[in-house]
Order: structure tokens, then C-alpha cells, then sequence
């Protein structure tokens, strides 16, 4: 734009200025100066009659004082109101004297009655049309009434005038009716647009600002993405096909990125066999050609269920790879699927150092079974020996000895039980027993230890028998690794409940106790091996960790749940759930993992 171009649009906007919003000077200098020109008129030209120089000169000065009023409104800012008004009134009555004055009916100047009827019909409101009626009517008979006519005719005009006049001011105050409408109209749209440019500048920095959010969080994504080399995460479409590999998938899986994009199917990756376990009544094939197995994965990550589990993986040149899979699946904001977040772990370094651990345990409890069981037969002679019977004292240390070693053969027992568990042999005695009895003979077990505690020990059991198929041996001992734990984690004068209790399918035995509790992020860690949980070890109670592990793989075995509820400083309750009818005579190994 040049400097000429904006002086003068900055001209036009200050003339604008005036005629949009005109000063009550403005709207009066049309009848000033049209007046100011009729008195030059009738003082120098001669043929134009003066036939009253009294109204004449009144009709002038009253013009002249109203205009004179009229700036000093508009110095003072004053536009609107009824003192604005009052001056084309006035102006229209000094109009009618100057008319009169001036030949009356005949005078040149009654036109100029026209300019203040046009500033009142403009003002809002239909009572500007009456005032021009009633005003122009004062103004067109005045001379009448000053000089009354003997033709019927003069009195006539004087009539029909004011209803030409008060036409011309509806039409006029109707057009500014509506031209204040559309200037409204117009400054409402005025407003609108700004607002909505002020509205989409404001999106546009917005934008702006997510743009340079989102760049930031790609190229942050993309590092991310290419730093996971220590395990494979990939991504599929809802048929399984894959549609992102990361550099740890590569070094897992053996496969480049490019192949691995080429149409590739994810269950490419897992035996058949493998699949299978997952797999819903032993199906072999789905409406998509996805194996069963995986589509039971992808409809668990659908149903909001954790799928983290234990399986073997191929890789691309053939080999098998122990691994641990966790599958979730991805969608947009909307909640719309778009397909599934496979993230596999390589465990062939956690199942060797399983595997050796196992054995070291099982060796070493093995080896340790041998000279204890001799140490607690020899001090068991010594003890028995006629020819050479002990003192107080010496009985007092074979006792100590012998509690201590029976205490270390119960350790060592437990640990060829785990071993025993985890390597999948675990062999059971079933056979029908009362369940509710074998409760009562575990509660009545455990009493002397929890007299000694001040604890009150209650068995919550139905008076009539409750028939189950179970190794009657490992329950009893399962109900007192639950009932031990409840007593030692209770104080004095707390109270420990052993119940039984039929449910849909099976029987459910519960320990509940009001003890110190468990707190909640360690729950999930309890069945594990030698995991103590905090209350245990703040509060100093003995124990190795292997109770809950044991009772756990017991109940496993019988082809039953077991859960816990816990809240500290409240109590704890241990449930185990064994089914009606028998489903196992040994704990699933499929791919374990420790």
C-alpha cells in the first residue's frame, strides 16, 4: 500500500466519522444555509415580494438562534435528545414566518419547510410522523391566519400541504427505520466476524503450538521406538497383520523391518501346538485364518483381561526362543481399534538360571535330608539308651538339638516340595474325605499355639458332612500353613477363623484373621517364593517364605483357586476354592516361567 492510498483512506475514515454520527450543526446547515441564501435573496433581488417584514426578520433570527444552539450542542458532544429535536421544530415554525412574510401561499421559499421535516421523520419512532403532520400544518396556514383567503381553494392547500408533508415523513421515517435495522444488522455482523477472526487466530496459534507439540512427540516416539532393543514390540492390524516392527523384534526375531512389512502375519512366529493351549475348544481354524489361539489372546485384550503369558517363539531362521508375551490392544481417541500391541520378552536367561536354581535347591535338600535324618535317628538312640541314660541338663541340649534339626528336616522338606512343584511332578492321593472334619482336626492342631498367643481360634464349619475328592494329607497341610501365618501375624486377644462353606461347583475354605494385613502393592507377591511382605519383617515374625507358596501349589494341584483380600491394620483372609469334580493331578507346566 502507498503512503497516497493510506493518507487518503485515512481521510475518508475521518470524513466518515462525521456523516455516520453527524452533530445536530450538521443535520441544522442545510436550513441555515438555505435560509442564509433566501435572506441574500430578498434583499437584493427586487422582484421578490416582501410582504411582512416582521415575520420575515423573525422567521431569520429565529433560524439564526437555533443554529447558533444547534453548535452549541455540538461543541458540548450533545446528538440526541429532546433539545436536539426542538430545533427543526422551532425551524419549521420560523419557516411558516418566513413564508409568511414573504407573499404567503406564493412565496419562493416554502419548500424550504421540506429540510426540517426530513430531521424529524428520520428520528426514530411513528410520533415523528405526527409532529411533521401537526408542524407543517402551523407552518402552511399561518399566512392564512395572518391574511385570511376569500378562495375556498387557499384554505385547501392549507390542508392537503401537511398531508403531502407527513407522506413524505413516513416514507422517510420508514427508510431510516430500516437503514438503522441494517446498520445493526451490520454491526452485529461486524462484531461476529471479529470475534470469529479473534476465535480462529486463537485456533491457529493453537495449532500452531500443537504442531510444534506433536513434532516434538513424534521425533521423542521415534528415539523411543528405535531405543527398544532388549525386547520386540510389535504392532497389528485386528487380522494379526503386522504393521510395526522395532529394532528389538529384528534382533529377537531375526526378520528386517522391510520383510517384516510385506503382508506379514504375526502368528508366523509361534507353533501351532504352542497356540493351541490358548484356543477355545480345541479349534484349529477361524473365519479369518488367524489361529485360534491368537484370536483367544485378542479377544482377552478386548475384554479388558491382562494376556501376559509364558511361550515359545520362532524366529525366522527356525529356532525356538522361550519368551514371555504381553498383548494389548491400541485404538484412537474415539475408542475406534485399530489393531494390537504384541510385546515379547526374551527368557531364555530367566529359565536357565530357573532351571539351575531348581536343581541346586533340589540337590541341596537332598543332600541336606540324608545326614539330618541321621542326626535325628542317632539322637533319638541316645536318647532311648538304657546302659547309659542322660542327666537334666543333657536331655535339655538333646531336646534343643533335636527340636532344631526336626525344624531344619521341615525346611528341607518344604524345599523338595517346591522343587518337586515347579518341575511339574507332583503326585496326589485323592481319596473321598469330610472337609469339614479335616477343618476341625486342623483348628484343634493349632490350638496349643494359639493359647500360647492369647489368640481365640474358631472353626466356622457346617455340622453335617461335606463330602470332596482331595488328598486329604496336603489340605491339612495347606489349612496349617494358613492357619501358622494367621496366628503369628495376630496380636494377643485378636482372633483367627477357619471356615468352610459350599459354593457353586466346589468348596471353599477360608482362614481369616485380624492381624497386622498385607499391604496392597505386595499382595500379588505373596504366592511367590520366599517373598516376605513388609508387616512381616517390620514386626520381626520368623518365617522363610515358602508357606503360601506350598499351600498355593496344593490347591493348584487339586485344580482350585486361591485368592486373598487384605487390608493393614484390619486383617487378612486366604481363600482356597477346590472344585467339586476333579480337573488335575498336576500343576500345568506349559512354558513355565519363574
Amino acid at each position: 500500500m502507498t503512503p497516497t492510498s493510506t493518507v487518503q483512506q485515512t481521510m475518508e475514515r475521518g470524513w466518515r466519522r462525521y456523516f455516520d454520527n453527524p452533530t445536530p450543526l450538521m443535520k441544522q446547515g442545510p436550513t441555515a444555509i438555505a435560509v442564509a441564501v433566501a435572506a441574500v435573496l430578498m434583499w437584493t433581488v427586487p422582484g421578490i415580494p416582501v410582504t411582512d417584514v416582521a415575520f420575515a426578520v423573525f422567521g431569520l433570527v429565529t433560524i439564526a438562534a437555533v443554529t447558533a444552539l444547534a453548535a452549541v450542542l455540538s461543541a458540548r458532544g450533545v446528538y440526541e435528545g429532546w433539545v436536539v429535536m426542538l430545533i427543526p421544530m422551532i425551524d419549521i415554525v420560523a419557516l411558516g414566518a418566513i413564508r409568511t412574510g414573504t407573499g404567503g401561499p406564493a412565496s419562493l421559499f416554502s419548500s424550504f419547510v421540506l429540510l426540517p421535516v426530513i430531521w424529524i421523520a428520520a428520528a426514530p419512532g411513528r410520533r415523528q410522523v405526527v409532529i411533521v403532520a401537526v408542524l407543517s400544518s402551523i407552518a402552511l396556514v399561518m399566512p392564512n391566519l395572518i391574511d385570511p383567503p376569500d378562495d375556498p381553494a387557499d384554505w385547501l392547500r392549507g390542508v392537503i400541504g401537511p398531508l403531502v408533508f407527513a407522506t413524505v415523513g413516513a416514507i422517510v421515517n420508514e427508510l431510516s427505520r430500516q437503514q438503522r435495522l441494517r446498520t445493526t444488522q451490520a454491526e452485529g455482523h461486524v462484531v461476529e466476524r471479529t470475534a470469529a477472526l479473534a476465535v480462529n487466530e486463537e485456533m491457529l496459534e493453537q495449532l500452531k503450538s500443537s504442531e510444534q507439540q506433536y513434532r516434538a512427540l513424534s521425533e521423542s516416539f521415534t528415539s523411543l521406538w528405535n531405543s527398544i532393543t532388549g525386547q520386540a514390540v510389535i504392532a497389528t492390524d485386528n487380522d494379526g497383520t503386522i504393521t510395526a516392527w522395532n529394532p528389538g523384534a529384528v534382533r529377537l526375531l531375526g526378520m528386517p523391518v522391510p520383510e517384516a512389512l510385506d503382508n506379514v502375519r504375526v502368528d508366523r512366529f509361534f507353533d501351532a501346538t504352542v497356540l493351541a493351549q490358548f484356543a477355545p475348544d480345541g479349534s484349529k481354524h477361524t473365519a479369518d485364518q488367524v489361529h485360534p489361539g491368537l484370536r483367544a489372546l485378542f479377544a482377552d485384550a478386548d475384554a479388558g483381561l491382562p494376556v501376559d503369558s509364558n511361550i515359545d517363539v520362532e524366529t525366522a531362521g527356525g529356532s525356538t526362543v522361550p519368551a514371555r508375551i504381553t498383548v494389548t490392544p491400541y485404538q484412537d481417541s474415539d475408542g475406534s481399534r485399530h489393531g494390537y500391541l504384541l510385546v515379547i520378552t526374551d527368557e531364555t536367561r530367566a529359565v536357565e538360571v530357573a532351571r539351575m536354581k531348581d536343581e541346586f535347591v533340589g540337590m541341596i535338600s537332598h543332600e541336606l535330608r540324608t545326614p539330618l535324618s541321621a542326626i535325628i535317628g542317632f539322637l533319638d538312640l541316645l536318647q532311648n539308651d538304657p546302659a547309659q541314660p542322660l542327666t537334666t541338663d543333657q536331655q535339655e541340649f538333646v531336646d534343643i538339638i533335636e527340636r532344631n534339626a526336626q525344624r531344619l528336616l521341615n525346611l528341607v522338606g518344604d524345599l523338595l516340595f517346591t522343587a518337586q512343584v515347579e518341575s511339574g511332578r507332583f503326585p496326589l492321593e485323592r481319596r473321598e474325605v469330610d472337609v469339614a472334619e479335616l477343618t476341625r482336626s486342623a483348628v484343634a492342631s493349632s490350638g496349643p499355639h494359639a493359647q500360647r498367643e492369647g489368640i481365640e481360634l474358631i472353626a466356622e464349619v457346617p455340622d453335617g458332612p461335606v463330602r470332596l475328592s482331595v488328598d486329604a494329607g496336603r489340605i491339612g497341610q495347606a489349612l496349617d500353613n494358613l492357619l501358622s501365618n494367621a496366628i503369628k501375624f495376630t496380636a494377643a486377644r485378636g482372633r483367627v477363623t477357619a471356615s468352610v462353606r459350599s459354593v457353586d461347583g466346589g468348596i471353599e475354605i477360608a482362614v481369616r484373621d485380624t492381624g497386622v494385613g498385607i499391604p496392597e502393592d505386595e499382595q500379588g507377591m505373596l504366592f511367590t517364593r520366599f517373598f516376605r511382605a513388609s508387616t512381616a519383617t517390620r514386626n520381626a515374625v520368623p518365617g522363610v517364605g515358602l508357606g503360601l507358596t506350598i499351600t498355593r501349589a496344593i490347591v493348584l494341584a487339586h485344580g482350585g483357586t486361591m485368592d486373598v483380600t487384605s487390608r493393614e491394620g484390619v486383617g487378612t483372609e486366604f481363600r482356597m476354592l477346590l472344585p467339586a469334580a476333579p480337573r488335575t493331578e498336576a500343576i500345568q507346566v506349559v512354558g513355565r516361567r519363574p
